[in-house]
């Protein structure tokens, strides 16, 4: 016996009777539910008692494996649950009693189970809907509870993600103010550096038409002497050699670097004033592998662009002795 039949037999329609195995059929035995609702729209049809095709066939053959016996004193008719005392017509009612409610405690019983009237099973099945729709409205607010913890789940990561969203923005403005703040930097030190050159110069020039011209007049070149007030406006500056055999390089990258976290970090080296532009970029591809394939290099003060034309040129034709900073941008 399925746990639907059971549960209908169990509530008042017989095993026997056409009513639950019609219930059963009709909805091709998709559940208690699916058979209560069909009882209930067709409870006032006058063909719900008949039997059906086979139920003819089923009773005598139920019939003649069981025959019946004569009523007689002291025959067990039904069992009695005596913890409940719910009644049973057969033993099988019984155990599916017993699983679903856990009670062990049985006893056979002279007294027959007295089929229900007609008010009888309509009470109960209207007892029976009454609890499934329960069961369907807690379903129900189970599944819209459900539902609302989702959407929570839902807006918090969306929340979260905006969140993360905004600190990578903050962070990426954050690194482009620092890098316009070095660069500022950069070019104040390089124009220090140009006025430098500059005065020193026109110190050398100076220094050299004196010589000129002593040696013209016969006279003994003048000494220099110690560096007149202008120029000690450059006290605590680098003084610049254009004889320098060398020069220190700083490569600041303004481009995401693979493999490193945070801002990119400046590149210092130092190479031979007769080396080109081609080793320094040599240089860079090996020791910032994750820079990428294409890059260029250009000066910030003053502004100068460095190409292909420039590769074979070397660092003291292109102005980069004894030191000066590059620009590595995409």
């Amino acid at each position: 016996m399925s746990e639907a039949k059971a549960q209908l037999v169990e509530f008042g329609f017989s095993e026997l009777h056409a009513d639950s195995d019609k219930a059963l059929q009709a909805t091709n035995n998709a559940g208690l539910t699916q058979a209560l609702d069909w009882l209930d729209a067709n409870k006032d049809s006058p063909t719900l008692d008949e039997p059906l095709e086979a139920a003819p066939a089923a009773a005598e053959s139920s019939a003649a494996a069981e025959p019946s016996a004569p009523a007689s004193d002291g025959q067990a008719q039904s069992l009695v649950c005596n913890e409940c005392q719910k009644q049973f017509k057969n033993e099988e009612l019984a155990q599916y009693h017993a699983v679903k409610s856990g009670h062990t405690d049985f006893a056979q019983s002279t007294e027959a189970v007295k089929p229900m009237s007609e008010e009888e099973k309509q009470q109960k099945l209207a007892e029976l809907q009454a609890r499934i729709s329960a069961k369907r409205q807690r379903r129900a607010e189970e599944e819209k509870e459900e539902q609302r913890k989702n959407e929570l789940l839902r807006r918090k990561a969306g929340q979260d993600h905006a969140e993360q969203q905004e600190r990578l923005k903050e962070q990426q403005v954050k690194r482009e103010l620092d890098l316009q703040r070095r660069q500022k930097e950069d070019d104040k030190r390089a124009e220090q550096r140009i006025k430098q050159q500059i005065e020193q110069d026109k110190r050398d020039r100076a220094a050299r038409l004196a010589k000129e011209k002593a040696e013209r007049d016969g006279e003994q070149a003048p000494q220099q002497g110690e560096p007149s007030a202008p120029s000690m406006l450059q006290a605590g500056l680098p003084r610049i050699s254009t004889s320098a055999t060398q020069t220190r390089l700083q490569i600041r990258p303004m481009v995401k670097i693979k493999g490193q976290d945070g801002p990119p970090r400046p590149l210092t080296g130092v190479f031979e004033a007769d080396q080109t532009l081609k080793d320094v970029i040599k240089h860079i591809r090996k020791e910032l592998p994750g820079v990428g394939h294409h890059f260029k290099l250009s000066t910030s003060f003053p502004r100068k662009d460095f190409g292909s034309q420039d590769e074979g040129k070397s660092l003291k034709e292109l102005g980069l002795v004894p030191n000066a900073a590059l620009i590595l941008t995409e």
